[in-house]
């Protein structure tokens, strides 16, 4: 290779070694990145093994110097704290929030097709005013929802973290509409000849070539209500409808830290997640590059 080299010409030669450098360096970055977050996840997983004296010490190692022991994890699964526990913490998330989720989902598709392929007064305008909404943070509107809640007797109940949902999400909305644009309008005017109506050819055409983008924008909104923990706290008061994330809370004592307890729990609510993206990371990332223009 070497002595193929030196007959390039000298601008061949130099474009060569930028490219060498280029490559050498992004994949130097890409491994900083990964240690970034693959060794706290390490650590983690480790102090989920450690016995409770060693993981309170106050001298780190990287290595169980006790040996391993998953008393944490027989805790976890089958210990009660706070009335809750995490098995019943993450049914209670799945029947709360996969419902709304799936509704939202639908309803969202329904939009952004309307905002994509219909025309009708005022569409452009509409859009921009959601958009807006989207710079809102939720926050500013929690104690007005809490109010409205608690006036029609919604909290202590999962309707708030339920229906609200059921109505889709702009930003699930914006994605799905820069998919239904790339979709040519020749197939909706055959599909109309052949007499379908609007929402037939949505129902019957676009949602099965949408399937990659709906898959897609539907495991990332469940990992953002897998996540939440600001709803269950503020609406659900009995600990038997306690969320993942709720339950997970009862694991910090006031007066002592069992470290290896509180780690177990944070790996067994991770678990679901990493198997869902293992399942379908394909799906996410190609709904992901076309809903958003991107190709590869």
């Amino acid at each position: 290779m070497e002595i193929t080299d030196k007959f390039l010409p000298a601008e061949a030669r130099s474009r060569k070694g930028k490219k060498k450098k280029l490559f050498i360096g992004s994949h130097f970055v890409l491994l900083l990145v990964l240690l970034f977050v693959l060794v706290p996840f390490y650590i983690l997983v480790i102090t989920s093994l450690e016995s409770e004296i060693e993981a309170n010490n106050a001298a780190f190692t990287w290595w169980p110097q006790m040996g391993f022991t998953v008393k944490a994890y027989k805790s976890v699964l089958f210990r009660k704290m706070g009335g809750t526990s995490v098995v019943r913490g993450l049914w209670n998330t799945l029947w709360i929030y996969l419902p709304g989720l799936i509704v939202g989902l639908f309803m969202s598709a329904l939009s952004a097709f309307a905002f994509a392929k219909l025309r009708f007064r005022a569409k452009n305008f509409m859009f921009s005013v959601l958009l807006v909404t989207m710079m809102i943070p939720n926050c500013m509107s929690t104690i007005a929802s809490f109010l409205i809640f608690d006036n029609i007797g919604w909290v202590n109940t999962p309707f708030p973290l339920m229906v609200p949902r059921m109505f889709g999400s702009i930003g699930v909305v914006f994605f799905l509409r820069q998919y239904f644009l790339g979709i040519p309008d020749d197939l909706m005017g055959a599909a109309k000849i052949d007499g379908l109506s609007n929402f037939g050819i949505f129902i019957k055409i676009m949602l099965g070539i949408a399937a990659p983008a709906l898959i897609a924008q539907f495991i990332i909104t469940f990992i953002g209500a897998y996540n939440d923990y600001m709803g269950p706290l503020i609406y659900l008061q009995d600990a038997s409808m306690y969320t993942l994330q709720i339950a997970l809370a009862f694991f910090a004592d006031v007066y002592t830290q069992n470290w290896p307890l509180r780690m177990a729990g944070c790996v067994v609510a991770m678990l679901p997640l990493i198997i869902l993206y293992l399942i379908s990371q394909k799906f996410i990332l190609k709904g992901i590059a076309v809903s958003s223009g991107l190709k590869g």
